[in-house]
């Protein structure tokens, strides 16, 4: 089966195979009915025209070639109703028993002789043969059989098949048309049937397309009756169950976790403190800032683990209030106003729109963010953020002129430990949180690669009505 062919859908293939199917039987069909019908329609006339040889040929028993008795073949023809021969529509020839023309009656005279090849061994065996032939554009039937004097000679008569001919043809041109048009009935409810077959597997298809990575809880539509279908999607059906338990453990741990290590990581962090302010010497203060960077670091990562399990159990919107998404930009560029000038980026902020929503975690996503966008933008570029009404909420753009993504990876770009590889260092957890607190507002997150250079990100929150400043 070529690669086109296994590329089209199964429906379409099996209406296919259907029609073709249906065409081969309805040629086998046909050249069996082809063959009953052009032998029955001789089977008549071969009767008649053996009857004619064998009178012709025992007319010339014993006569010598070119003699009156050879000479004067079908003249004393009488009319045979019953085979419908018409003495005025035969021929005849005498042949030797090389095949050679002997005589013949006017209407084949020059013709080469009738019995030729094969025929020729059967004839001299004593058995008729027949045959047709063309003279002059015009179909014959034709019977040959020996003349039983031992010269070997051969007495062979003809007459037209027009007629036969005629309803030959019709019989092919009726029923060439009535084939092409049968299969294409056939592939057209080989179609129907195959889609009323297959739509239990569309649905489950749609079904499953709509089960999100994190969201297990939702099963597949079973058919009633059982079938191949039933038991594959029973057997899908347990494989969600046993993934839904397998991600259910996985979420609990990472909120356990994260719940624990906070308080350690706080009496972490005030102890460093402490002993920091009782340090004197310069770089045991410089080791312990250091210690504290990283502090911070892990209390943000726990941070993130902690909200992405949260998302999980829908839980994000615990603080629902009305949210400036302008006031917010505005708030993040005075708080990484200080990276972006070490880093000698231009950072702004423009336009205004209200969701209801959990502010704390829109900030956090809106910070990871720009920390994405200032991380992997070089010296001289810019970073921008657009707030703006949306068709359901609201909307967050963010901008910057760095290296952009590669196009194979902007689809995975949210999901969680994917990293860019133009990007390092980059959606590692970071901008799976935007994705979930995006999600967690009804709305969702794409990115795009800047015609000018550079990434666009671009958040849809939903919530409550939005309006612009």
């Amino acid at each position: 089966m070529s690669a086109w062919l296994r590329a089209l859908p199964t429906s379409v293939r099996l209406a296919a195979m259907t029609s073709l199917a249906f065409l081969l039987l309805m040629v086998l069909v046909g050249a069996v009915v082809y063959r009953e019908f052009r032998a029955s329609l001789r089977d008549t006339i071969d009767q008649g025209l053996v009857d004619v040889a064998v009178v012709q040929a025992r007319a010339v028993e014993g006569a010598a070639s070119g003699t009156g008795l050879d000479g004067d073949l079908l003249s004393d023809l009488e009319p045979d109703p019953d085979s419908g021969l018409t003495p005025s529509d035969l021929e005849a020839q005498i042949l030797a028993r090389d095949g050679t023309v002997l005589h013949a009656t006017p209407g084949l005279e020059g013709m080469e002789g009738l019995v030729a090849g094969g025929r020729l061994v059967r004839v001299a065996a004593g058995v008729p043969v027949f045959g047709d032939a063309d003279v002059n554009g015009e179909p014959l039937r034709f019977v040959g059989t020996a003349v039983a004097d031992g010269s070997g000679r051969i007495v062979a008569v003809t007459t037209p098949i027009t007629a036969l001919a005629d309803a030959e043809r019709l019989l092919l041109a009726v029923f060439g048309p009535v084939a092409l048009a049968g299969s294409a009935f056939a592939g057209v409810a080989g179609a129907w049937i195959s889609r009323r077959g297959l739509a239990p597997l569309v649905r489950m298809a749609a079904e499953a397309d709509g089960i999100g990575a994190y969201d297990l809880s939702q099963r597949l539509p079973v058919p009633a009756r059982r079938d191949e279908i039933r038991r594959l999607g029973s057997t899908l059906n347990r494989m969600l169950e046993r993934l839904e338990a397998a991600v259910q453990r996985e979420r609990d741990f990472t909120s356990e976790a994260s719940h624990e290590l906070r308080t350690p990581l706080g009496i972490l962090r005030a102890e460093v403190e402490l002993v920091r302010a009782a340090a004197g010497e310069p770089v045991a203060r410089e080791g312990l800032d250091s210690a504290l960077e990283e502090i911070d670091r892990l209390t943000a990562v726990v941070d993130d683990l902690l909200l992405l399990a949260r998302a999980d159990a829908a839980a994000v919107l615990d603080r629902r209030q009305v949210v400036d998404l302008g006031a917010l930009a505005s708030a993040a560029v005075q708080r990484f106003g200080t990276v972006a000038t070490a880093r000698r980026v231009t950072l702004t902020a423009s336009g205004t729109a209200t969701i209801s929503g959990d502010a704390p975690a829109i900030e956090r996503a809106l910070a990871n963010l720009l920390d994405n966008a200032l991380r992997h933008t070089p010296a001289g570029g810019a970073v921008s953020i657009l707030a703006e009404p949306g068709t359901r909420g609201a909307i967050l753009i963010v901008r910057d002129t760095g290296p952009g993504a590669e196009a194979q990876t902007l689809a995975t770009l949210f999901d969680r430990y994917t990293r860019a590889a133009s990007r390092p260092g980059s959606a590692g957890l970071g901008l799976s949180i935007v994705a979930a607190v995006a999600a967690s507002h009804g709305g969702g997150v794409r990115a795009r690669n800047l015609p000018e250079g550079g990434l666009e990100i671009t958040v849809e929150l939903g919530g409550g009505d939005s309006a612009s400043g």
